[in-house]
């Protein structure tokens, strides 16, 4: 999964009139190497280079006033 992969996704809820937004949270667990490629990809769009990359157990994006949660599946 990538960033844009949540974009769309999104976008197709926010553009979709039938769907009750408010409150709505997307809850996304990933693989351990999706959850760091996708934690570090997001890391670097929001943050500038020089800042050191930690990853995260989990992690949220705002979009659109729908909160996208993203977790580290624990095998």
């Amino acid at each position: 999964m990538k960033y844009e992969d949540i974009i769309t996704t999104v976008t197709s809820i926010v553009n979709d009139e039938t769907i009750y937004k408010k409150g709505l949270i997307l809850t996304y667990e990933l693989d351990e190497k999706e959850h760091i490629d996708l934690n570090e990809e997001v890391f670097h769009l929001f943050n500038p280079m020089t800042v050191p990359f930690i990853p995260e157990e989990e992690f949220e994006i705002a979009i659109g006033g729908i909160v996208v949660k993203l977790i580290r599946k624990v095998a």
